[in-house]
């Protein structure tokens, strides 16, 4: 059999599934199962696939059309340029977050002094631990609600020799996180729990606290609103992702009497998706 063939039948029975971008998945499974770069099986159709790596190929395979993410059954995920470990402790890290850790990265470099940052639901710490291999002397504290996924994160930091620098807290508020911060930066809960058990299959295999943001989406990110202030330094920021149509909504909650300047961003697909906030000072 050759990665040419095994290809094409992959391709159509992950379509047939109703899997999105069946081509990809298909190529990163195969990839995977015989050790090659991905790029190579496009290049080399022809290329021989052993009995053994066709056997892990077609167990991955079951598992793709049974609707898990593929970055579960990698394994891991890349993110800005790291390869951080996701299983099924953590939320799957979006390319929209990519863009949530460059706003907060942005924001960085226009600080002065000993930089600290606290990563808010930090799952796989995807998004602190970027900052952290960005800035060497930045100080971040992930703090997240999961045990599981406090695991994972910590894992990804000792793989990355960030221990030094980093810190990992259970929380579920910002109570007892005193900071101060530099920058709170989060990608918080934000699906409204009605809206949940109609997510596709493979958002479904993620945790459930990490995507239940309560009635409207906003129960979350409005703690970090009203508790975010006495955390920052002066002239601090908030930074977070939402989905549509609830960015512009959280950003009218920032009193003016707080906080310096409100922002929203839209993502890369043009959907308002971030709120930006610094206080006073």
């Amino acid at each position: 059999m050759t990665a040419g063939l095994i290809l094409t039948e992959a391709v159509k029975r992950l379509a047939a599934r109703g899997v999105d971008e069946p081509g990809p998945n298909a190529q990163w499974l195969l990839a995977t199962a015989m050790g090659v770069e991905r790029l190579r099986l496009l290049a080399e159709p022809d290329l021989p696939v052993t009995p053994a790596a066709l056997k892990i190929f077609e167990q991955h395979l079951i598992l793709k059309e049974q609707g898990l993410p593929l970055a579960y059954i990698l394994g891991w995920q890349d993110f800005r340029g790291l390869r951080l470990k996701v299983d099924k402790r953590v939320l799957v890290p979006r390319p929209e977050t990519e863009e949530l850790a460059g706003l907060a990265a942005d924001f960085l470099k226009t600080r002065k002094g000993e930089l600290s940052a606290l990563d808010y639901g930090a799952g796989s710490g995807a998004i602190g631990l970027w900052l952290a291999k960005e800035f060497p002397a930045l100080r971040v504290t992930c703090a997240e609600k999961s045990a599981r996924a406090i695991n994972c994160a910590a894992a990804n930091s000792t793989e990355l020799g960030l221990d030094a620098r980093v810190r990992f807290v259970r929380t579920a508020t910002l109570a007892p996180l005193k900071g101060p911060f530099d920058v709170i930066v989060s990608n918080p809960p934000y699906i409204p729990t009605g809206v949940i058990p109609g997510l596709a299959p493979e958002v479904l295999s993620e945790p459930k606290m990490a995507l239940d943001g309560g009635y409207d989406g906003l129960d979350v990110a409005g703690m970090l609103v009203r508790l975010a202030p006495r955390r920052l330094k002066p002239g601090g920021a908030l930074i977070l992702e939402l989905g549509e149509a609830q960015a512009k909504k959280l950003a009218a909650l920032l009193p003016d009497a707080v906080w310096k300047e409100k922002k929203t961003f839209k993502d890369l697909s043009g959907i308002e998706r971030f709120v930006y906030g610094r206080i006073n000072g």
